[in-house]
């Protein structure tokens, strides 16, 4: 508005110079165009302005009823979310949760895909149509914890999916929208396998949160589910390369049972190891029944074999322990693994075969592998072996980060 009113100031003003006499003919034509510019500017600027309060008016009208949609969708749960209050957070409460967004018709899943989407024919549909550059619609509900949703509503046309969403959290018993976006997915792709990935643009530098989110669209064996969350989930790819590493009990040499410790005091006890980090640098000496009960836990290996890869001391039978710091924390979004085929052998072991879903990549077989688990009569188990059988080119395990050599942690943190 400011440029309209300045631009009409200067309008006036040249138009006032028109009309003295005194000024030269040929000033006066000069004059004249330039005042005829400055009337196109106007009606051209008035015009762009209006144009653009024209979108924003639309966007608000888009996103106002997309939130009271969404938090239609969500009073559909509501008797769920009064009674089950105390156990959001798990997954037989959130099957509930989907199955009452099924039989409303949303095609639904949770944000961790452990659960199968619902109504999953209509994102096959839109994916095919998708495919074939042809008009759809769909709309995908994802369910968080505390009774969280995320509504997302894909549009596709030319071979392009516009992505619009909803986030609706609960406050005082009724569903509030939080958070709403937009976009036109500057990347997407419906793989073999049956992943919808989705990717929300970030120019290099971005510093937030990763743009891809993957949907699983097809089903998974149930049995496979099972196993997965009770044999691999809890050590999964996060700070350790068991599932990335090729070893049995006669090679382990690239196993690191410093991060094995950590991960698999957790699966022991349910906390945290009882030694605080620092990012400047501190070490400890764990006691050698301490350390030891825990790696052979879960792995086959002898306290010798365990203490040779390890620092030892054998004059106080302890282990010298350096969490890790500033210099070898791992990349946040790492992938998380899903069994995909299990076999019983003759002796009782287990043959799981694990591929890693890395959504930041939206690799739905970043690297594949086999592993190999005995499962023990009082419900315990230990892990045997893992092959890799393939690693996507892209892949090729960049998620995990190497703990410091004994000359790069001397290196950055001696002189602290």
């Amino acid at each position: 508005m400011e440029v309209v009113m300045l631009l009409k100031k200067m309008q006036q003003y040249w138009m006032s110079i028109l009309k003295n006499k005194k000024i030269f003919m040929w000033n006066y034509y000069i004059c004249k165009i330039f005042a005829m510019i400055l009337i196109v500017l106007i009606v051209f600027t008035g015009c762009g302005q209006n144009r653009i309060t024209e979108k924003e008016e639309k966007k608000e009208t888009v996103e106002s009823e997309m939130n009271a949609e969404v938090k239609k969708t969500a009073q559909t749960f509501r008797s769920v979310y009064m009674k089950e209050k105390s156990e959001l957070n798990t997954l037989k409460v959130k099957r509930k949760i989907i199955n009452c967004l099924e039989e409303k018709g949303y095609a639904a899943v949770d944000c961790d895909n452990q659960i199968d989407m619902v109504n999953r024919e209509k994102v096959e549909e839109f994916c095919k149509a998708a495919e074939k550059e042809e008009q759809a619609a769909v709309d995908i509900v994802v369910v968080f914890d505390e009774g969280e949703i995320i509504q997302y509503h894909l549009e596709s046309m030319n071979g392009k999916i516009n992505v619009r969403l909803c986030q609706v959290k609960w406050k005082d018993n009724s569903p509030q929208a939080n958070y709403y976006d937009e976009y036109e997915a500057y990347e997407w792709k419906y793989t073999e396998k049956g992943y919808l990935f989705l990717e929300e643009y970030h120019p290099p530098g971005f510093d937030g949160a990763p743009g891809e989110t993957g949907f699983r669209v097809q089903p998974l064996d149930k049995t496979c589910r099972e196993l997965n969350r009770k044999y691999v989930m809890p050590l999964g790819y996060v700070l350790n390369n068991l599932l990335i590493t090729n070893w049995d009990n006669q090679n382990y040499t690239e196993l690191d049972f410093y991060d094995l410790y950590e991960k698999m005091y957790y699966m022991k006890y349910g906390k945290q190891v009882p030694y605080e980090a620092n990012y400047g640098g501190v070490e400890y000496e764990v006691p050698e029944d301490e350390f030891e009960e825990v790696i052979k836990t879960y792995l086959p290996f002898s306290n010798t074999e365990i203490e040779k890869g390890t620092f030892y001391n054998s004059n106080n039978k302890t282990f010298r322990y350096r969490p890790r710091g500033l210099y070898d924390c791992e990349f946040p979004y790492e992938p998380y693994p899903e069994v995909i085929s299990y076999e019983k052998l003759q002796d009782g072991t287990l043959k799981l075969t694990i591929e890693a879903v890395w959504e930041i990549r939206m690799l739905d077989q970043a690297i594949t592998s086999e592993l190999m688990i005995k499962p023990m009569e009082d419900g315990s188990f230990q892990y045997l072996s893992n092959k890799v059988i393939s690693s996507d080119q892209n892949a090729n395990a960049g998620w995990y980060m190497p703990r410091l050599t004994e000359e790069e942690w001397e290196e950055n943190y001696s002189n602290n």
